[in-house]
């Protein structure tokens, strides 16, 4: 089921032109989620105008998977026999550079003290790390804390029989070595050198990998900010409107997307209950709770809150993560300035009718979002934080397969003695892998976006320039990353910001060689060979345009 929807997915894949202008506007169907806030329950559109609704037979299919009488979740201890027969499995089931894109990060091992360091300054863990301020009766050890990575609110979760509660909160020196993990399911902190320390360790990494998966990427990306913004410039914007017209390249088929993850992955029974160890009411209430944890912010008000704003710019290195995404923000931010100057001035902002309309959409999200009050200034940092988040963030917390390719790595369900996971719940993440890693249209691929403006010269020399400064930012992530390389204490490149990544490598140059060569015929033929794309057809493209 899984490899057609991919096929389905990529056999229409956008090219450069191929995004098209919005089409549709006015009151959408939604439905609600089982859960969210009890004054504004999380809503979401199931009509798309980039991809048909799901038709009855694939929702058929799925209520038939989630079925409890014919496939109850019952979880399976088996083990791997190694790491090696797990990467051979995965290669053998779903492929990587075929249904699965190859990651961007290179990793030997995940279980030493400085893997642990580097997935918490360059890695997933990057996200959730903070300054840490020592409390009275603290434990001596952690005097000497100066970072706290802090997913101990997983601990309040029930889990299944067989397996531990997830949680813990690792430390960090100003070194950036780990000094304590503390444990829910022990409710003890443990150093490094004790008989406990790789098992604390492996909690620590699995509870990041439920905790970003549950709360960071699927309700802060998709259910949140990505939701609400997508379905208020479509509800609201009509589709000329300068800004619905700004946000289309970043809002294709995200409706879809959304709506298919509630179909999917959050019902009980359904993908992320039977790959975590979660009870389905545990999981429920972790949903619920995700949405009262997270506030709209900028990343300058994050890294501000990080304690790291001052120090990404004295020494971006050490912060790699930290650094990439607050440069990337910046371009971002001037791009959306440019953009709105070229249509509008902020009086003028200030007495749209349709502004006014978007702004009405955006306040019936919940609560605790809080985004910032109506302004022009205000509109500018929603939309920038957006494009920020449903591009750089969705790739920090959604491209995470690099993290499971290994079952040594990370897992999703903590076993008692065991830091490897098993056969089961390495399967059962590979499939949300791949269903959450669909390709989407490569920001450095839009160009001009002419596709959606047509001859609106604004809008493209807009894009165009944002395709410019995109690739100077390419450039020196990348130079950034061969000094970061060439660190003997830490050799910790981070490309997850660099955009030079955000196409498939097949895609990029099928949009960008074929036309430049202007051999048109070219199409039918590398439509043929999409299947074996990795491969001959890949590099028969890359000879035939002197790449």
């Amino acid at each position: 089921m899984i490899k057609g929807a991919i096929r389905a997915w990529k056999s229409s894949l956008p090219t450069v032109d191929r995004v098209r202008p919005p089409r549709l506007v006015g009151a959408l169907p939604m439905k609600d989620l089982p859960f969210g806030s009890s004054d504004a329950p999380l809503r979401l559109p199931t009509l798309d105008e980039d991809w048909p609704a799901p038709d009855w037979k694939r929702r058929a299919f799925l209520a038939f998977l989630r079925n409890s009488w014919i496939f109850p979740v019952k979880d399976n201890a088996e083990a791997w026999t190694g790491a090696d027969e797990a990467r051979d499995t995965f290669q053998e089931v779903l492929p990587l550079g075929s249904f699965m894109a190859r990651p961007y990060h290179h990793w030997s091992e995940m279980g030493s003290d400085a893997a642990m360091s580097r997935i918490a300054f360059a890695g997933l863990g990057a996200l959730r790390l903070l300054p840490h301020h020592a409390a009275a009766g603290e434990d001596a050890v952690l005097a000497g804390a100066t970072w706290v990575s802090d997913l101990s609110y997983l601990g309040a979760y029930d889990v299944r029989p067989g397996f531990e509660r997830y949680g813990a909160r690792a430390y960090f020196d100003e070194a950036q070595r780990p000094v304590a993990v503390y444990t829910c399911s022990g409710d003890r902190l443990v150093r490094p050198g004790d008989p406990e320390w790789a098992h604390a360790k492996w909690t620590w990494r699995c509870s990041l990998m439920v905790g970003t998966t549950v709360t960071d990427h699927l309700v802060g990306v998709h259910w949140l900010i990505g939701n609400y913004v997508t379905t208020a410039s479509r509800v609201a914007l009509h589709p000329t409107h300068y800004l619905r017209l700004l946000l289309k390249p970043f809002t294709w088929r995200t409706l879809t997307i959304n709506a298919g993850a509630c179909d999917s992955l959050c019902p009980e029974n359904g993908f992320v209950h039977r790959a975590s160890a979660l009870t389905y009411p545990a999981l429920r209430k972790a949903f619920g709770d995700s949405v009262g944890l997270l506030r709209f912010q900028t990343v300058p008000h994050m890294m501000e809150r990080k304690g790291l704003l001052d120090r990404v710019k004295s020494e971006p290195d050490r912060y790699p993560w930290a650094a990439d995404a607050l440069a990337y923000y910046e371009v971002v931010l001037a791009f959306v300035r440019e953009y709105i100057a070229l249509y509008a001035t902020p009086e003028e902002m200030s007495a749209d009718p349709e502004i006014a309309s978007l702004w009405d959409h955006l306040d019936t999200a919940p609560a605790s979002v809080q985004f910032p009050e109506r302004s022009p200034e205000g509109l500018i940092l929603v939309i920038a934080q957006f494009i920020w988040s449903v591009t750089g963030l969705h790739e920090a917390v959604g491209t995470v397969h690099e993290y499971v390719l290994d079952p040594t790595y990370m897992g999703t369900k903590i076993r008692p003695g065991r830091e490897i996971a098993d056969v089961q719940a390495s399967m059962q993440y590979l499939l949300i892998m791949a269903l959450t890693g669909l390709d989407m249209p490569g920001l450095m691929e839009i160009g001009d976006a002419g596709g959606v403006f047509g001859a609106d010269w604004r809008g493209r020399k807009a894009f165009a320039d944002f395709h410019v400064q995109l690739a100077a930012l390419s450039a020196r992530v990348d130079e950034a990353n061969r000094r970061r390389r060439a660190d003997p204490e830490r050799p910790w490149p981070c490309e997850t910001f660099n955009r030079k990544h955000s196409a498939d490598p097949f895609w990029a140059i099928r949009a960008r060689h074929v036309r430049l060569l202007g051999i048109r015929s070219l199409h039918g033929v590398v439509e043929s060979v999409h299947g074996c794309r990795a491969s001959v057809g890949h590099r028969w493209l890359r000879v035939v345009a002197g790449d």
